[in-house]
């Protein structure tokens, strides 16, 4: 199998104090022939600025290119835009406050290579980085048991985004993601479970760099209940997003989508009846006590497991839930404050 190109793109927002690290590490990435493109998602800070200056200061064997958005785009817009660029056969992305070790490309393409090309989604294990570069551990997530087969729990599937690299067919087949969405690092993985597989290479790639401007790390706050009750339905409003890719993805008709039909068409009835729920849940959530009761009748009246119609009843007069999801956080905020431990993208 031929060496094809690849392109390396790195994402960068309001990152200036950090984004020097990232494109120097894209730049001294071994692998050839590499594109590499800087993009800045319409920063108010020096980031792009500092892009385009290391881009006509290099001198290297790799391609750059500088892209910079009008108008913020947001992590699923400035995906799709940067996918209209590429040029590579396989994607790899980066984060431009994280720092990929040099063979992060080569060993990419060694595991797709290695894989006959059935390998639609690779990522690695990751080293965690304070903001002054100190290590605080690793971290490795091995695929769930049947992912690659659809038979895991939805939830289950995913990625770590900071360490992914998909082959471009995910996006030539099934086209852009929506707009909005925020967990790409579940809707793209998605994709390639049902062009091929998705591998996972225990060996470490990526230094992540966890700081207050993550978006899965937890902010300072003493979490009153509206903050929280707001936390709670803008990640449930992301994984609504995501459900609804995979609900349009399912009902694709492509001859290079391997899953079986019977499989896809039993998914996409799981990924309905959550659509559905989750619906129900962020209108409880949003609404007022009236609008939480006829919440409940709606439930009713669609056939809702009797289990949530009892959690719905019980948290009209106290919301467990979000006093579990504040203490949550506030535990993952001392523990990250000791440790630099990761934390989960979800609170829920």
């Amino acid at each position: 199998m031929d060496r094809p190109l690849i392109s390396f793109m790195l994402f960068a927002y309001n990152q200036e104090n950090y984004v020097r690290r990232a494109v120097e590490a894209a730049m001294a990435q071994t692998y050839s022939p590499l594109e590499i493109i800087l993009s800045d998602d319409a920063s108010s800070d020096g980031t792009f600025d500092l892009m385009r200056q290391m881009a006509g200061e290099y001198r290297g064997p790799h391609q750059i290119r500088l892209n910079r958005n009008p108008l913020n785009l947001g992590i699923g817009g400035h995906v799709n835009r940067l996918m209209e660029l590429a040029r590579g056969e396989l994607i790899v992305v980066a984060a431009g406050d994280d720092i990929s070790l040099p063979n992060r490309v080569e060993q990419c393409w060694q595991a797709y290579r290695d894989s006959g090309g059935t390998a639609m989604s690779i990522y690695s294990g990751l080293i965690l980085i304070d903001e002054n570069e100190r290590q605080q551990g690793t971290v490795q997530r091995p695929l769930p048991p049947g992912i690659n087969d659809l038979a895991c729990r939805i939830a289950d599937i995913g990625v770590c985004g900071c360490s992914h690299c998909w082959h471009r067919s995910v996006f030539d087949i099934f086209g852009p993601m929506i707009q909005e969405t925020v967990y790409e690092d579940k809707a793209i993985p998605f994709r390639s479970i049902l062009l091929g597989r998705i591998l996972y290479l225990d060996e470490p790639l990526v230094l992540y760099r966890r700081h207050t401007g993550n978006i899965s790390a937890p902010r300072q706050s003493l979490w009153p209940r509206a903050e929280v009750r707001a936390h709670v339905v803008k990640k449930q409003k992301r994984r609504l997003l995501t459900l609804k890719n995979y609900d349009r993805d399912l009902r694709q008709d492509h001859a290079g989508i391997k899953i079986a039909p019977e499989v896809r068409a039993s998914v996409l009835l799981e990924v309905l009846r959550q659509v559905r729920l989750l619906e129900l849940d962020i209108a409880f959530n949003e609404g007022s006590f009236r609008d939480r009761v006829r919440v409940i009748g709606r439930g009713m009246m669609s056939g809702v497991g009797i289990n949530w119609i009892g959690k719905w009843f019980v948290r009209l007069f106290y919301p467990f839930h979000l006093v579990r999801v504040r203490r949550h956080l506030l535990r993952e905020l001392r523990s990250r404050g000791q440790h630099g431990s990761q934390t989960t993208d979800d609170g829920v």
